[in-house]
């Protein structure tokens, strides 16, 4: 459902409790909107009660977390149970594989392993965006954080305060549980 900015409401309260604290500049590189869209979408949550403000950042209030919690019934509904319990099950051998790899970014050889896990990985994410559409953006922030890695920035590959691989993993990976019930 479009929000203020054009953000869609439910991709924006989900990216702000998985990031516990996010800042306008955060949502619009997360959701693939501009930086106003991402100002608008901030400050419509706060004004209507759904978030507070702390120096430019914002964080979910229990408001927020209701409204976010019944949003994700609603779309869950639409979701068809046994498949995407099925993708959240093919998903696991590959997180057990990516958490292994990122114990040694500098190893000989990560650069290669990870390209091929992220391909083995998109088919399985083609398919999750086929149920939740929202989740496709997704494939967009693990492209990005991969080409940069490419690039020589390790730190796309593990850092925790950007929308590093390993960042964007675990938001897909919670993502997958919430959907599949677990």
């Amino acid at each position: 459902m479009a929000f203020a900015g054009n953000v869609d409401e439910l991709a924006l309260l989900q990216t702000v409790r998985l990031k516990k604290q996010v800042t306008a500049e955060m949502i619009a590189a997360h959701l693939g909107v501009t930086v106003a869209a991402g100002q608008a979408a901030t400050a419509a949550l706060v004004a209507q009660g759904k978030a507070e403000s702390s120096g430019d950042a914002i964080s979910l209030t229990d408001k927020g977390l209701s409204e976010l919690s019944d949003q994700l019934d609603a779309e869950r509904v639409s979701i068809d149970e046994d498949s995407i319990a099925d993708l959240y099950e093919q998903f696991g051998p590959l997180d057990v594989e990516l958490t292994a790899l990122l114990t040694d970014p500098e190893a000989d050889g990560f650069l290669d392993a990870l390209i091929a896990l992220d391909r083995a990985a998109q088919a399985l994410f083609d398919d999750v965006s086929a149920f939740v559409p929202r989740l496709s953006r997704y494939q967009d922030l693990f492209e990005e954080a991969l080409g940069r890695v490419k690039g020589g920035s390790l730190a796309w590959a593990t850092a925790g305060n950007i929308d590093s691989y390993a960042t964007v993993w675990g938001e897909m990976r919670a993502e997958l549980a919430g959907a599949s019930g677990n």
